[in-house]
């Protein structure tokens, strides 16, 4: 059990870590640099991460945890519920909660099962909840607000890069569904995002890869899932009225071999969503377009990542999912020369010439 030494607690050698994160696929993959951090820091800890279903699998693999707990939708509604997660969390007498979640409801579970320490950011007014709290920044970077987290009980940061481990059989299956591209360099595009308004338009996607292919020479590959056949659909229909060549498209068939996907791709882009944690996890040269959302929170600056937005628009960023304006006026002034110059720079071949 963790004692306490002034305001820093002291944990035994071998602690026993709970972490609550029950976002989607990027609010998990931004923690990681905590994750990192709170493993070199304890080599010998035994972290156990609250997470949903869907989105643990991007921690899958990671040496900096040692069990993943999903949370179903059931488990994470109503008290009687939250009681029966808090009784679980009170019999493996955790020796500290470090809750990167802004939720109330995510600090109550740690607090009800009597966790010692417990580690957050003030809002929504859980800072009663906590024994350990620091003032939460809505525009500030997520990755820096869990490493004040975690350096809430004296863990330094250890870099602010995202991580996602793939296996070679993942590697593998990626290979295969970009087998039947022609060659180098290949742009991987994924044009989709949960929030309409978080999406570029269709048609500027279908025009960047036609030129990328065109005035460039590059392989295009647009990646979606089923949620993104509408877009796909709007590409396919640009393309033919044209005069393109029918586009490569490519389904992965989960969230990790997207990401080895995006691994063996030269350069991949990507809207605000999702695919641009893990585009960022698995190291690969990116061109991410923003509409409304303020860029300085989705990652921190990383000289492999171009990010693309517009300026000058008043309405900009909202962070909002609905727009209230009669059109995306953010999204307008990002155009296809921008993206295009953008890729192009990061392309090796071009780099290297």
């Amino acid at each position: 059990m963790a004692r306490m030494r002034g305001g820093t607690p002291d944990f035994p050698e071998e602690p026993k870590f709970l972490v609550v994160e029950t976002g989607f696929v990027g609010d998990v993959l931004v923690t990681t640099p905590a994750l990192r951090a709170l493993r070199e820091a304890y080599p010998r800890a035994r972290t156990t991460v609250l997470i949903r279903p869907a989105s643990g699998t991007v921690l899958v693999g990671s040496p900096n945890i040692h069990r993943l707990l999903p949370l179903r939708k059931e488990d994470r509604r109503g008290f009687l519920s939250m009681l029966r997660v808090a009784s679980w969390v009170r019999a493996q007498r955790f020796d500290a909660a470090f809750v990167f979640r802004p939720s109330f409801r995510s600090a109550l579970v740690p607090a009800l099962a009597g966790v010692p320490v417990r580690a957050g950011l003030s809002s929504e007014g859980r800072g009663l909840l906590l024994t350990h709290r620091a003032p939460y920044r809505p525009s500030e970077s997520e990755v820096k607000k869990h490493l004040k987290v975690v350096g809430l009980v004296g863990v330094p940061p250890s870099g602010h890069e995202l991580e996602m481990f793939l296996t070679d059989e993942e590697r593998g299956e990626a290979a295969e569904l970009l087998s039947a591209l022609p060659g180098r360099p290949l742009v991987g595009i994924h044009p989709g995002a949960n929030w309409p308004i978080r999406r570029w338009p269709a048609e500027r996607f279908a025009e960047l890869g036609a030129r990328l292919t065109n005035e460039v020479g590059a392989s295009i590959a647009y990646l979606a899932g089923p949620v993104d056949r509408e877009t796909i659909a709007s590409i396919r229909q640009w393309y033919r009225e044209n005069g393109q060549a029918e586009p490569s498209v490519i389904e992965p068939p989960n969230i990790r071999v997207l990401g080895a996907v995006f691994a063996a791709a030269d350069v991949v882009v990507t809207n605000d969503s999702g695919p641009l944690h893990i585009a960022s996890a698995v190291g690969v040269e990116s061109v991410f377009i923003h509409g409304p959302t303020l860029v300085e929170r989705a990652h921190l600056p990383d000289p492999r990542h171009t990010d693309l937005f517009a300026n000058g628009v008043p309405c900009r960023p909202c962070d909002s999912t609905t727009c209230s304006q009669d059109r995306l006026l953010c999204f307008e002034g990002v155009t296809v020369d921008h993206a295009l110059d953008a890729v192009s720079a990061r392309l090796p071949r071009l780099r290297d010439a």
